[in-house]
């Protein structure tokens, strides 16, 4: 496909037209990407604290208390109490475990950033057992993103200068500068340039949900990927 596709190029560029939104001499775009597996050193839990009652002091005291005892479990683990923010605070239709409608509940967002992770099941599993806490979701980082995301892209873009240099052997050029990068997928290159059969299609799936089975307790490996897409004129 690689390859069709820069002869394509060359072949194009002596019709193309002034209004083509493709470059006017003769080039190759190649799709790179690099990635790597790494273990998180940062988390967050996301969290809702809800209370049903007619009454809306008495929810607001069932909420105020649940907070103070999170906050309670936070200095108890030693976690600063500024890394915990409650947000949002809001009455909504309630639902039972049926997820049918019930009686109003006062609501509040809880996010909580947990940065030593030896202490993440020490933390979390006591909020699993807590009365008026639902919706748990979790997340994880690692605080050396940025210079992580720098050295996939760099082999990201070794990755695609390799890819060219086989291409431009293939067709019998001399690959030339970089004149277009970008650092994610360029959407229906190929089908710009007349490369996609009409009988060939492209379906997204969707994974089925599995957050009632999720073990909130368990630290996710990390997954960074970094695509590049890169034009580079052909000499």
């Amino acid at each position: 496909m690689l390859k069709a596709l820069a002869l394509a190029a060359v072949l194009f560029t002596a019709a193309a037209s002034q209004a083509s939104p493709l470059p006017a001499y003769p080039f190759v775009h190649v799709s790179a990407d690099a990635s790597r597996y790494t273990t998180p050193n940062i988390g967050a839990l996301d969290f809702i604290v809800a209370a049903a009652d007619a009454d809306p002091a008495l929810a607001r005291a069932t909420v105020e208390t649940r907070i103070a005892e999170v906050r309670a479990l936070l200095q108890e683990q030693g976690i600063p109490l500024e890394d915990m923010e409650t947000r949002d605070v809001r009455r909504e239709p309630g639902r039972n475990a049926a997820a049918e409608a019930t009686a109003q509940e006062l609501r509040v967002s809880v996010h909580l950033i947990v940065r030593d992770l030896s202490k993440w099941q020490a933390v979390v599993a006591p909020l699993l057992d807590k009365p008026n806490l639902l919706d748990f979701a979790t997340s994880f980082d690692i605080v050396e993103r940025e210079q992580v995301e720098a050295e996939l892209m760099a082999n990201a873009l070794a990755d695609a200068r390799r890819r060219a240099e086989i291409i431009a052997k293939g067709t019998r050029r001399k690959l030339g500068a970089v004149t277009a990068v970008t650092p994610g997928g360029v959407k229906n290159v190929g089908a710009t340039i007349g490369l996609v059969r009409a009988d060939v299609g492209f379906t997204r799936v969707r994974a089925a949900s599995n957050v009632e089975g999720r073990n909130f307790l368990s630290v996710d490996a990390l997954k960074l990927v970094q695509p590049v897409d890169v034009v580079f004129r052909l000499e």
